[in-house]
């Protein structure tokens, strides 16, 4: 048997860090005026930031066919037998589907499961995949602890701007500019209570109250888990992100490690700049 573990840029890092991990990684693809970039490859977070913040509106798109199709024509030249996949929720993308049609073609046996969310999850996942496989565990207990932590995991997002998420299909134009008449802040989540869609969680009228309730929610869930680990992201948001650590810092302890992080470029392209997300999973066992 040999075993490869793959992930793509939903995690947020880019080729050469996952290299680093001993991930192979495909990139989803950005779209921003008739220009594609292969995200984490000849597009970083910062580049993408600098985009959103001269007006334009990005798309985003599954990694090429043809680029999955390369990667399995190495692995099936290679003698790979067995792929690890972690990639972003089957809800918001269909990169996983096409792995394993992939993979079929080549005969290749695929492990994998739908996490459900994103972002710092995703990368926790898929490096503590890669460790696992390194320790010599084999693809389906590797899963099979995975599967664990998806089951004790949650994200919660907070747009600034709603109009990205409205014009990437992910919200309605209406409901987006209803929220920004009212000056509502939604706090969204995606996870396996959203079915890895993004689904509104609740409602408030500023950011600050936002950022408390999301708080509240993430140390709930997480004290409900177990051992967990804990991420703040955000979109060029420092000093949201900053009270973002402080309200969970309250709830959970100073002494406890939060792990600080920007929101993604394949991500923030449907987000927009200012917004700022709470995540958590359960530590994968074994691979700390």
């Amino acid at each position: 048997m040999k075993v490869r573990v793959l992930t793509d840029s939903g995690c947020g890092l880019t080729k050469e860090e996952a290299a680093q991990y001993h991930l192979d990684y495909l990139p989803l693809q950005v779209i921003v005026e008739n220009k594609t970039y292969l995200d984490g490859i000849d597009l970083t977070t910062e580049q993408l930031y600098d985009l959103i913040d001269k007006g334009y509106l990005p798309q985003t798109s599954m990694p090429p066919l043809g680029m999955i199709e390369e990667l399995f024509d190495q692995y099936k030249k290679e003698g790979v037998t067995d792929v690890v996949a972690v990639t972003l929720s089957s809800g918001l993308s269909g990169t996983n589907q096409a792995i394993q049609a992939s993979a079929k073609w080549h005969e290749i046996k695929v492990h994998t499961l739908d996490i459900y969310t994103t972002l710092s999850v995703e990368k926790y996942l898929a490096i503590s995949a890669a460790k696992l496989n390194d320790k010599g565990y084999v693809p389906d207990e590797i899963i099979h602890r995975l599967q664990a932590v998806v089951e004790h995991s949650q994200g919660f997002l907070i747009p600034e701007d709603l109009n990205h998420l409205a014009r990437g299909g992910r919200l309605t134009p209406m409901a987006a500019k209803l929220a920004g008449m009212l000056k509502i802040k939604p706090i969204l989540e995606v996870s396996k209570n959203s079915e890895g869609k993004v689904g509104t969680c609740d409602k408030v009228r500023t950011m600050a109250k936002a950022i408390s309730k999301a708080a509240k929610l993430t140390a709930k869930g997480a004290k409900e888990a177990g051992d967990c680990v804990y991420f703040v992201l955000d979109s060029a948001s420092e000093e949201n992100a900053k009270l973002c650590v402080e309200e969970l810092q309250a709830l959970i302890g100073k002494d406890v490690k939060i792990e600080r992080e920007s929101i993604c470029s394949v991500i923030a392209a449907h987000t927009g700049l200012g917004s700022v997300a709470f995540q958590y999973c359960k530590k994968v066992k074994g691979a700390d």
